[in-house]
């Protein structure tokens, strides 16, 4: 049985035994490691409910009800489990119905300890997060190639035909390039651009966000592990190894831990590295590439950056100017988002009233084109579909959110918009998370489990977020 091997991997042996029947109630227990029973002995439970004595499980996060339920084996791997009076421990559960005749009337649990995985600082790892450790490949791009060259730089800015002309001299070398602009500037198109323009232009071109992923999980992503570095831990190539002879960006590289810095140091001085928790020293040929949306030599002034690692980082440097500081390209930006959203919505708009490049040009954009975009493509899905003129009245709705104070809009639509502007899409789910979260918990009298009842999710997780966002 497959769930039998899983539980028996590296391991050979189980540390527990829990058979109860269906109303759910203990009729037999035991323990055979004491970080199950901090006293040293069984602990009496056999008579008791199930639920009673292990209180942060329910019907829905328990392996032994969800066994009974489905009436197949369950198989859990590093669930917390938490005893009336006793401090938490992970364990690997296999959970077995038992049937009389063609009726469920009880479920065996075989269970073994796992240490909570912890990365190379010793840092525990929630276990939400292992797959990202032993599966990395999983956050690449299906093939690692840049889609974007120079000529989707759409541009008649003075500024912006110099910063094309650099992309295609700093092509030509292998040296790093930092890419600096405001959120929404397009510095991901830039970094394609330059790889596409290169020499490596046939090889991986890999791109990796510096604040999407926890601080304790970026090492893991970036270099790989060696199998035991920690628990359930395997050998598994890094992005690096994954970008070896073509390009690595490192968007918003300003995020990066700074206890991280001296390793990508050293890969730009010798493309030398060790995974997590390994002994070999490896060996890359990649070209780095980075961008920010702050000025390093702010964030550097704020003890959160290298000096070192910038000068290395910087010796090319592009710097991306804002859109309000290039308005000439509005229009011609406005009319390539109108051809791309005609497409995407079956309309067929070709002109643009004078009072809508007037009110565009007179925004501010702190979202840049990125913001820019999304305008036009909520004006062209609400325009009616015989339309032919881009009016006014398609934009006015969204231009009067966007210019207004997040005081003047309401509460829920001034967080959305900065969340935007920040292009943190990560920071917008999170908070409407929050807001469902509180809202369930509301609804429930601040009970978790009805409250995970109503999300439909298990209450080990719900308890945790409850936790986490402070509710």
């Amino acid at each position: 049985m497959e769930e039998i091997n899983k539980l028996f991997k590296d391991i050979g042996y189980i540390e527990g035994i829990t058979i109860i029947n269906v109303e759910g109630e203990i009729l037999f227990s035991a323990k055979f490691n004491n970080k199950m029973n901090e006293k040293g002995e069984n602990y009496e439970v056999v008579g008791k409910k199930f639920l009673d004595v292990y209180e942060n499980l329910d019907e829905t996060n328990s392996s032994t009800y969800q066994a009974m339920r489905k009436g197949v084996p369950v198989y859990v791997e590093n669930q917390e489990l938490k005893s009336v009076g006793q401090d938490p421990i992970n364990i690997t559960s296999l959970s077995v119905p038992i049937k009389s005749g063609r009726s469920i009337v009880g479920a065996i649990d075989l269970s073994v300890v796992t240490d909570s995985p912890k990365d190379s600082e010793g840092v525990e790892i929630k276990d939400e997060v292992l797959y990202a450790y032993n599966k990395v490949e999983s956050l690449r791009r299906a093939d690692d190639k840049a889609v974007y060259t120079v000529d989707d730089i759409h541009t008649c800015d003075i500024g912006m035909i110099d910063m094309k002309e650099n992309i295609a001299k700093f092509a030509k070398s292998d040296l790093p390039v930092l890419i600096y602009g405001e959120t929404g500037t397009g510095k991901e198109l830039v970094a394609h651009s330059l790889h596409n323009l290169s020499s490596r232009k046939d090889k991986p071109f890999v791109v990796q966000n510096c604040s999407s992923i926890p601080a304790n999980l970026i090492e893991s992503i970036l270099f790989g592990t060696s199998k035991g570095a920690f628990t359930g831990a395997v050998d598994n190539m890094g992005l690096l190894e994954l970008a070896d002879g073509g390009t690595l960006f490192l968007d918003e590289i300003n995020s990066m831990p700074m206890e991280l810095q001296p390793k990508i140091l050293r890969v730009i001085q010798d493309g030398t590295f060790r995974r997590v928790g390994g002994k070999d020293v490896r060996h890359v040929n990649v070209r780095i590439l980075s961008s920010t949306n702050e000025k390093l030599e702010n964030v550097i002034a704020d003890g959160r950056f290298r000096t070192d690692l910038f000068y290395r980082l910087a010796v090319l440097v592009l710097e991306i100017p804002p859109l309000r500081s290039r308005k000439k390209d509005i229009p011609l930006l406005t009319n390539l988002f109108i051809g791309k959203y005609n497409a995407m919505f079956g309309k067929r708009i070709h002109k643009v009233a004078p009072q809508v490049y007037e009110a565009l040009s007179e925004c501010s954009w702190k979202g840049n084109v990125r913001e820019l975009e999304s305008v036009i493509a909520a004006a062209v899905c609400v325009a009616d579909d015989r339309a032919e003129t881009l009016e006014y009245s398609h934009i006015a709705g969204r231009l009067g959110c966007l210019e207004k104070t997040e005081t003047e809009c309401s509460s829920a639509e001034a967080d959305d918009m900065q969340a935007f502007e920040q292009g943190a899409l990560t920071d917008m789910v999170s908070g409407y998370e929050k807001k469902l979260i509180k809202r369930a918990m509301e609804e429930a009298g601040g009970n978790i489990s009805r409250a995970a009842q109503i999300l439909n999710v298990p209450r080990q997780t719900l308890s945790r977020k409850v936790k986490d966002y402070g509710l």
